[in-house]
């Protein structure tokens, strides 16, 4: 069984009944919905299909809503995409509106030629490709393409110095997080993010009652990996988004970078998510590079909990294709022996620290008994994000009445999210192992471990483990 999750963004080529449902039996867990492109009815629209899908399946699938945020983005080009060449001129304008065409483009940066200065490179369609600013003139500027290539409608661009004066939360972002809300979306991914403050002032905007949308900050900016010790202690989640990074620092940095994060979070046992670029050429291609396999791979191996695909399932020619091969290749890379980084939450002094000690005392104990599973019936899902931090070796489900708690899951490592009926008159543990037989993660005679909070008010406080004949 695979235990890395495995996101995927909706987009034009997947839109649909048919689409969504070779999406999630390719091996799915989460939907990303992109609220930087399309309108938040489409989105509300594509949600409720996954849902739909999901439930047609017998599947728990989580939803992303990813925020636009301030990215900085290049306007519509005519014909959705052009050609740049090496050597021409071409022109940026801060005039958000207008179709662009080879010669020029519109952007979303107002006061684009305030922050341009002559020299300064800028970086197009994700950073793929390089321009080399001439002058301003008036709300444009003039550049020469240094390298070229293909520009789409609306990719993101990195001009230096602007960043630092842009707001990280938009009316655009107001928006899609009144969307959110409306769909209960299971995440919120946070764009933009340089520092914790980022983080709360979105956690501030949420509900106070019932269910609320974990908080995906994504790591995108050099202030970001300066702060990046408070972001993850104000975080539910964290996603590496390489594509970003790799243009506000030095390529050869990412790497690095991507393990430094993902250690990070596994120290703190929160999931994190790899994103960008991991198997791009299946946008257009049926099959995969080397190095694009060996990255999924290495990502898996670094410890990260998801790997998301982008473009590859939202305009790709082969969406289902690329999901089941990122699934192969995650399963593979599960199989080679390695030392898992342990969380450091058990030598906190928090209140947390004792349900972080009996999460780790269970997966111990689960593994010095060879239990078939570990069962987490939880109100809130933290016992089962606590027991999948340790890294077990055994399958972990993850067992609640609801499916909104069941969609937080979605995200976490090794967790299988199974619905329990509300049942008041039978015993809890009883229908936890009902589920989980009915699911075929244990049979009749096993021997299981089951992790759960004693009944009290306190929801999340994991303080019980029991070993059990199924």
């Amino acid at each position: 069984m695979r235990r890395t999750r495995i996101v995927a963004t909706i987009g034009p080529a997947t839109a649909t009944s048919s689409s969504l449902r070779q999406l999630l039996a390719a091996g799915v867990d989460v939907v990303r919905l992109n609220a930087a492109h399309s309108d938040m009815a489409t989105h509300a629209n594509n949600a409720r299909l996954v849902r739909e899908v999901a439930s047609d399946l017998g599947r728990n699938v989580g939803v992303l809503v990813d925020m636009p945020g301030p990215k900085i983005r290049s306007g519509v080009v005519a014909g959705d995409e052009v050609e740049l060449e090496s050597g021409q001129e071409f022109v940026l304008s801060g005039n958000e509106d207008g179709v662009g065409d080879s010669q020029h483009v519109a952007t979303t940066l107002p006061d684009l030629a305030q922050w341009a200065r002559r020299g300064d490179e800028v970086y197009l369609a994700d950073g793929a490709i390089v321009l080399r600013v001439l002058e301003a003139i008036g709300q444009d500027v003039r550049t020469e393409v240094v390298r070229g290539g293909t520009l789409r409608s609306r990719k993101g661009m990195h001009v230096p110095r602007a960043e630092a004066h842009v707001e990280p939360f938009t009316a655009r972002d107001a928006l899609a997080l009144e969307m959110a809300i409306a769909i209960k979306a299971d995440f919120l991914g946070l764009s933009f993010v340089r520092r914790a403050e980022d983080v709360e002032r979105v956690r501030a905007l949420l509900p106070k009652r019932g269910m609320r949308p974990a908080l995906v900050p994504k790591i995108e900016t050099a202030a970001a990996v300066d702060n990046l010790a408070g972001i993850i202690a104000a975080a539910d989640a964290i996603m590496v988004a390489r594509g970003d990074l790799g243009i506000q620092m030095p390529a050869r940095r990412v790497p690095l970078l991507q393990k430094e994060i993902i250690r990070a979070c596994n120290l703190a046992g929160i999931p994190v998510i790899t994103a960008t670029q991991m198997l791009e050429s299946m946008t257009r291609s049926p099959l995969p590079t080397r190095a694009e396999v060996n990255d999924v791979a290495n990502a898996v191996l670094d410890g990260t909990d998801a790997l998301m695909l982008s473009e590859e399932t939202a305009v790709g020619l082969f969406a289902s294709e690329t999901v089941r091969m990122m699934s192969e290749v995650a399963e593979a890379a599960e199989g080679w022996p390695q030392e898992r980084v342990r969380p450091a939450a058990i030598a906190g002094a928090d209140a947390d620290r004792v349900a972080w000690a009996v999460a780790h005392a269970a997966v111990q104990a689960a593994e010095d008994l060879g239990v078939a599973a570990i069962l987490c019936p939880t109100r809130s899902g933290k016992t089962a994000h606590r027991v999948a931090a340790f890294r077990p070796k055994v399958p972990i489900a993850g067992i609640s009445t609801s499916p909104q708690v069941l969609g937080s899951l979605a995200l976490v490592w090794g967790v299988q999210p199974l619905l329990v009926p509300e049942n008041r008159e039978e015993e809890p543990l009883r229908l936890a192992l009902a589920v989980a037989r009915k699911a075929g993660i244990v049979h009749d005679g096993d021997l299981v471990a089951v992790v759960f909070g004693a009944a009290g008010p306190r929801t999340g406080s994991t303080d019980c483990v029991r070993i059990v004949r199924a």
